[in-house]
């Protein structure tokens, strides 16, 4: 490595944590303003108010980078270039014989090396802080959250109607469809709670939902519910406490509610009927791939399919754009510099926009998911590929 390799290598380091800071910082302030009452919410004290604040903003500068990190890398490759060319280094190492191509090569290395740390960012560090990343300002963790319907691998149809309990994965006003291919008949049990019984548990029954409060909406003519549905005598080994009162704040029992006892034997679990419709966006792409299998994803699966295209060909897209924007810096002839990075940016959010575009009719299934995260890395990688025939060498 030549001292002109490593000294473009530093100036881009440089360039990448300043755009890295800025743009994040600006991110950060403009957030925790909009957000300022909710941390007070849930907040006793000033001191506390700036610990929530710096805990929550520190675990989300996660996910701000992988939003932001082709941006950033794009910033960084162009300020490199630009200072270069306002420095007059660039006509310098021309004059000397060494070609454009050669002096932007340490930048396009440091663009690709940088491409590997989002990489690393969206499939380890993501999807180990998923559940803090999908916190809202005044989530203190122990609230209650919303319940999403959803379908086993039976097809059996889980809902409720009320908010679930975190602490004792306890779902209010719960009710469960059976369908005919599992009963022989469309059957459907109400219950006043019910709470999530892992595989794992020390229970007579595991893998499934102990309902409590609970009843037939239909009386079922034959006994093949009993497949997936079983009534019980008591709650006698389920270690209660599990009830929760009108306030949504759980009470101890010491008997069950007025009503039947049963337990639903199905794989869908208390996460996967709480978590938010976005939650694959913080997953790895082994899990994306693992969830494209299980049908209580499908109201996700085409978002999964568009989300999981995108980011396999996200570096690509990044060398793209950056393919798009420098020519216009270097190639730039009798124009001021401040003009060709005018157009570099402006550039680049045309690239953005043809992004979210074709990711908006992908997920709307106006086309495929393939063709949704390809158009704009064929259409502008094929523009930026004719572009670099005009930088000067």
């Amino acid at each position: 490595m030549r001292i002109l390799d490593r000294e473009r290598f530093w100036a881009f380091a440089k360039a990448y944590c300043i755009c890295f800071v800025a743009l994040v910082g600006l991110y950060v302030v403009i957030d925790a303003f909009t957000n300022v009452d909710e941390f007070a919410e849930v907040s006793e004290s000033t001191v506390e108010l700036f610990k929530n604040m710096g805990w929550y903003y520190l675990i989300k500068m996660s996910m701000f980078y992988d939003r932001l990190c082709g941006v950033i890398t794009m910033m960084a490759a162009i300020f490199t270039v630009t200072w270069m060319q306002k420095n007059n280094e660039l006509l310098a190492m021309l004059a000397a014989g060494v070609s454009t191509m050669r002096v932007i090569r340490p930048v396009l290395i440091s663009s690709v090396l940088v491409s590997g740390l989002a990489v690393v960012n969206q499939e380890w560090i993501m999807p180990r802080i998923a559940e803090d990343l999908q916190k809202s300002p005044d989530d203190d963790g122990v609230r209650a959250v919303m319940v999403t319907t959803r379908r086993d691998t039976k097809d059996v149809t889980l809902s409720g109607g009320g908010m679930a309990d975190r602490s004792y994965k306890t779902v209010i006003n719960f009710s469960a469809t059976i369908p005919v291919s599992v009963a022989e008949e469309l059957l459907e049990v109400q219950a006043n709670q019910a709470r999530y019984i892992p595989p794992t548990a020390n229970t007579p029954l595991k893998g499934g939902w102990l309902m409590h409060g609970a009843r037939l909406v239909t009386q079922p003519t034959s006994g093949e519910y009993k497949r997936v549905l079983t009534k019980l005598d008591s709650l006698k080994g389920f270690q209660l406490p599990m009830v929760i009162n009108e306030a949504k704040q759980v009470i101890d029992a010491a008997g069950p509610l007025p009503g039947d006892i049963y337990f639903l034997k199905t794989d869908l679990t208390f996460d996967a009927v709480t978590r938010s419709r976005q939650w694959y966006q913080f997953a790895n792409s082994r899990d994306l791939v693992v969830a494209l299998r299980e049908p209580y994803n499908k109201p996700e699966w085409t978002d999964i399919e568009v989300f999981l295209h995108t980011r396999m060909i996200r570096p690509l897209a990044s060398l793209a754009l950056l393919g798009l924007s420098l020519p216009l810096v270097l190639g730039g002839q009798g124009r001021n510099m401040f003009i060709n990075l005018g157009f570099s940016l402006a550039t680049s959010g045309l690239f953005y926009a043809v992004s979210f575009m074709s990711q908006y009719f992908g997920t709307s299934g106006a086309i495929s998911p393939e063709l949704a995260a390809w158009i704009p890395l064929i259409g502008c990688g094929t523009i930026a590929v004719a572009r670099w025939d005009t930088i000067r060498s």
